[in-house]
């Protein structure tokens, strides 16, 4: 038996073990042996084990011992392997390769989402992540949206027509409840909001909001903005209020408000959600010109997946301080 540690979380370690049935004492030559084959690419236990190990990381112990978590998680890890290895192969045969050049400058531009260097290292050591082994994944992600790019190549712009119909088709997407346009000043004692009252009897609204809000809103003049029916359960009431300046109570302390436009429920016309439809329906295509793709690739590649070895990988948890 031979333990691969994550790095600990919520006060927990997961611990994957490779139990080998009968031959304790061979754990080197079964941990290098393959998962998975995809063609030339190849997922060792060792490689699989960690990659268990860094998932389980957000579970704690229980959700992390748990069967289906585990089953899924492990599925996940060999599905992910397997578009990898096919994505690799298909971006060789297109001659899709990322320049060392374009690979530094995408690191550079990461690195300086960091204080420092150290900053930067000690990320990837929480993620339980080699400096070469974070590389060469970032340079398959430049891989992969290459590869996207290309496959979606061949995807067509929508019609008019196409637009129309799938308008008609989700039109209870695009309706909108019932609007009021607000603003407000938020006080915490009830004694200051009776003060502003009688204050904005010869004070700007957005003035006083400005000074005396404790909101956020306070330093846009207490505009909130426009409000749905139904969003905000103590905004409800002044849906059927007057003009006038309105005081409610809430937990985050006294509101003066006024409702300053009203718009009545409606249906968004097509010209306004048309950029929208657009993007569904590229978006299905894409996803259809991906499954198509996805397919063609899996019928001309061969696939071994060695589910006893897989099944032999355990979990198990011990606290920090076991």
């Amino acid at each position: 038996m031979k333990f691969l540690k994550s790095p600990a979380q919520t006060g927990l370690f997961i611990l994957l073990s490779l139990f080998l049935v009968g031959c304790p004492s061979n754990y080197q030559k079964v941990s290098t042996k393959p998962v998975e084959k995809v063609n030339d690419h190849v997922l060792t236990a060792k490689q699989f084990a960690n990659q268990l190990a860094r998932r389980l990381r957000s579970f704690d112990a229980l959700a992390a011992k748990d069967p289906n978590n585990i089953v899924r998680i492990k599925e996940e890890i060999l599905r992910d392997f397997l578009v990898k290895s096919l994505t690799l192969d298909w971006a060789r045969s297109q001659n899709i390769i990322i320049a060392e050049a374009a690979l530094d400058k995408e690191i550079d531009s990461l690195r300086a989402h960091y204080p420092d260097d150290l900053s930067f290292r000690r990320s990837l050591a929480q993620e339980n992540l080699a400096f070469s082994e974070w590389r060469e994944e970032l340079r398959y992600s430049l891989v992969e949206k290459e590869v996207f790019k290309k496959i979606n190549e061949k995807v067509r712009a929508s019609t008019e027509e196409e637009v129309k119909r799938y308008y008609e088709d989700h039109k209870d997407r695009y309706k909108r409840k019932e609007r009021i346009y607000l603003r407000q000043i938020v006080v915490d004692e009830e004694a200051k909001a009776d003060a502003i009252k009688t204050d904005l009897k010869t004070v700007d609204f957005a003035t006083l909001a400005k000074k005396f809000s404790i909101t956020p809103e306070a330093k846009a003049g207490g505009v909130i903005g426009w409000i749905e029916k139904g969003s905000v359960d103590y905004f409800d009431p002044l849906f059927t209020a007057g003009p006038a300046l309105q005081t409610i109570k809430s937990p985050f302390g006294v509101h003066l408000i006024r409702v300053e436009k009203k718009a009545p429920a409606t249906t968004l016309p097509l010209e306004e959600v048309k950029p929208q439809i657009l993007r569904a329906l590229k978006a299905q295509r894409e996803q259809a010109e991906y499954v198509a793709w996805l397919d063609a690739q899996l019928r001309s590649s061969k696939v071994l997946k060695d589910y006893e070895l897989i099944n032999s990988i355990k979990v198990d948890t011990k606290g920090a301080n076991d």
